[in-house]
């Protein structure tokens, strides 16, 4: 991608994001007041009445692969015999175009009631006002651990924005029979080079195989989000608008990327493209030709459920040798959140409180979206065996490392714009590592410039 087209979208972004301000909406209505407390903005929401009994429609919109949309459609297709007068249009996709499409929603006022949340952007739809409170609904939230909410969804604000779909992490799925076949452990700790070393291992083996089966919205993350914790121990960007990662560093980075696409650590990025964040629909992984697929536990069940010929686990994550910080960490995989202008605010919490604490819901979920996030799912899937054993060694393994979110700014979404176009054009070579990451300065200068 050519430097004119990154400029561009980054102007683009800024540009939604300044509508999004203007006609989007509202303020947060707790947000942290410069002394530590609490203000209150105008546009306050009203607490929500108790459902009408009216008939009433709602849009829900989540991403996610067949698996997951099955089991949500069937738990909405319940709530419905349940509440014969509230029906849920169900808006589904894979993550592809779907962040995108949210802002533009934001920004006409069009969102669906009901959405699911990437975790890196939801302080950035705290900020901007368009979640809706839901400490202020009917929402039971005595099957929550407290702790974890307070962590996942409350964005510093005391109440809870958005709900967490489960406990889960970055995740790497080995496919533990081609592994041992080439001689190689996952259950080591290791370094980032030594992806290099075994990626030669598996050429060497098949030159149709390779190690890493990478998609860019997982890999980029993956290898550039958690290289700079590993360096720094502190995340790209700070809230105040101030970097801690210097171009020498992104050079660094990016070299290591190169190096990985360079050697066919990775299958090719043109290859990729096209499965988008699905690579369990990629002919070659449900064929046995990647050593392990990086990005999240999430995705244990679906890749494991599209070759059951071999053998999983959940391998160890990287760590360079003079980390300052493991990097990884345990946190939630998605949020499901209102709209703050939602019509309908009762009947809303009314579902997410059935999709969250209802027998029927935990039975239908499953592990679609990872470990559930309450003790009563986790016990109803095990009572059901359905607590996918890959699924559940995945968040283990996570939480074997002391790492820490850097949902912020280094997560918002024109950051991670700027940051996933500098690794598509590594990855496809259209960028040597110092001349991408000079640009990926250039224009995280430029947004901090435009935030100030």
């Amino acid at each position: 991608m050519k430097k004119r087209q990154v400029v561009s979208l980054f102007l683009s972004a800024v540009l939604a994001v300044s509508v999004l301000a203007g006609c989007g909406g509202k303020e947060p209505e707790n947000t942290p007041a410069a002394d530590g407390g609490a203000e209150t903005t105008e546009g306050t929401q009203e607490t929500p009445q108790e459902p009408s009994g009216e008939e009433v429609t709602l849009r829900f919109s989540w991403w996610g692969g067949d698996a997951r949309h099955e089991a949500t459609l069937a738990v909405i297709e319940a709530f419905e015999k349940e509440h014969p007068n509230i029906h849920i249009e169900a808006e589904y996709s894979s993550y592809d175009g779907y962040s995108e499409k949210k802002t533009t929603e934001f920004a006409s006022g069009t969102a669906p009631d009901i959405f699911q949340i990437e975790t890196g952007l939801g302080p950035e739809y705290y900020k901007n006002g368009v979640l809706y409170n839901l400490s202020e609904t009917s929402i039971d939230w005595s099957n929550f651990d407290e702790n974890f909410l307070v962590q996942n969804g409350q964005f510093g604000s005391g109440s809870q924005y958005a709900i967490p779909t489960g406990q889960a992490g970055s995740a790497i799925i080995v496919n533990k029979t081609l592994a041992d076949e080439i001689g190689i452990d996952f259950t080591q700790q290791y370094d980032w080079d030594q992806f290099i070393e075994w990626g030669k291992m598996v050429q060497e083996y098949d030159p149709e195989c390779y190690l890493i089966s990478a998609n860019t919205s997982y890999a980029m993350p993956f290898f550039v989000r958690a290289w700079c914790r590993q360096k720094n121990g502190k995340p790209i960007m700070n809230e105040d608008l101030t970097l801690n990662m210097t171009e020498e560093q992104f050079t660094e980075c990016f070299t290591l990327i190169k190096e990985l696409y360079d050697n066919k650590v990775c299958a090719p990025a043109s290859y990729k493209a096209p499965f988008g964040d699905q690579d369990q629909e990629d002919p070659n992984w449900i064929a046995g030709k990647y050593v392990c697929a990086i990005g999240y536990t999430s995705s244990a069940d679906v890749l494991s459920a599209a070759n059951d010929t071999v053998e999983y686990m959940a391998g160890n994550m990287p760590v360079m040798a003079d980390a300052v910080n493991d990097g990884w960490v345990n946190d939630c995989p998605q949020y499901i959140g209102m709209y703050a202008k939602t019509q309908h605010p009762a009947e809303a919490a009314l579902f997410l409180d059935y999709f969250y604490n209802s027998d029927e819901a935990a039975k239908l979920l499953g592990t679609v979206r990872s470990v559930p996030p309450t003790e009563k799912a986790r016990n109803i899937c095990e009572e059901m065996d359905a607590l996918n054993p890959l699924t559940k060694q995945s968040v283990d393994v996570s939480m074997q490392y002391n790492g820490f979110s850097d949902s912020g700014r280094t997560t918002s979404s024109e950051v991670t714009a700027i940051l996933i176009d500098a690794y598509d054009n590594v990855s496809y070579g259209q960028m040597e590592p110092a001349e991408a990451a000079a640009e990926v300065m250039e224009l995280l200068n430029d947004y901090m410039d435009v935030n100030r």
